[in-house]
């Protein structure tokens, strides 16, 4: 399954959500990023074991491999664990690169919705120019992350109905779309009351999914890794938990399904498995 996060406007802490949501998520996960201007992680994370994240397997690989009308690729083969404990397809920092693989991502959609486990998706800023959007309109889950600042609020109230008749499927019982509100943990249920009152106002059916801890040194902590048990019961994680759980209830279908392989193993690449070549057309 998907679920797909991303912002109306500057970085209000996607990608450091997307990164806890993988740490805490309850089964199979992985984490990625499709935002078309570059990704974050490969440069804020380490893998296991020391050393910055390899450059394959990667996005890339995943991407063509689940090109329409080839076979379904396993993406744990594509999972990278890093220092922290987060498995990571890694991104592609170019640009360029991001743009060449675009006309991949239906094919990358539908492979995640066919596996077992939840991809998490950072795919930066939710705009229908977005190349990135083919896969926001594939996932269970599409949160738009928000700071409830008088700007942040603004832009919300101007997107959030084209994000949701964008990504809207009237086969389904309930818009995808809910929104998660960054905020210092004092400031939670204010930040909370204040944007639910803004979409009630507008009539939008979306839900507030819940606040995201602003926790600057747990997110420093979380990049440098490994993880400690100050780290684990830091704001920044624990609002983690609650916003995995949270989105369970609003969208049971990311419930975890059982792995296809034996207890035991992941089913992860290993060095004795060849990968593919990660070589654009």
């Amino acid at each position: 399954m998907l679920i797909a996060l991303g912002s109306d406007k500057g970085s209000p802490g996607v990608t450091t959500l997307a990164a806890v949501l993988g740490l805490v998520w309850n089964g199979a996960c992985a984490v990625t990023e499709l935002d078309s201007r570059g990704a974050d992680l490969p440069l804020r994370l380490t893998r296991a074991g020391g050393g910055p994240l390899l450059a394959a397997p990667s996005v890339v690989g995943l991407a063509l491999a689940a090109r329409d009308g080839f076979t379904a690729p396993a993406i744990e083969r594509y999972v990278q664990d890093s220092e922290v404990g987060i498995p990571v397809v890694a991104g592609e920092l170019s640009a360029l690169v991001n743009a060449r693989i675009a006309g991949h991502l239906p094919g990358l959609a539908t492979t995640a919705n066919a596996w077992h486990g939840t991809l998490i998706a950072d795919l930066g800023n939710l705009h229908a120019t977005n190349p990135a959007m083919v896969v926001a309109r594939a996932a269970a889950a599409v949160v738009l992350v928000v700071r409830p600042t008088m700007e942040g609020l603004a832009h919300l109230r101007e997107s959030i109905g084209a994000l949701t008749e964008q990504v809207g499927d009237p086969r389904r019982d309930r818009s995808p779309v809910g929104v998660v509100v960054v905020a210092e943990s004092s400031q939670r249920r204010p930040a909370i009351g204040r944007t639910r009152q803004l979409l009630d106002s507008i009539g939008s059916a979306a839900p507030v999914v819940g606040a995201f801890a602003y926790d600057p040194p747990a997110a420093a902590a979380l990049w440098s890794g490994p993880m400690t048990k100050k780290l684990s019961k830091s704001a920044l994680v624990q609002s983690g938990h609650a916003l995995a759980a949270q989105l369970l209830t609003l969208w049971p279908e990311l419930s975890p399904l059982p792995s296809p392989y034996p207890q035991g193993t992941s089913g992860l690449a290993t060095n004795a498995e060849p990968m593919p070549t990660e070589v654009l057309p």
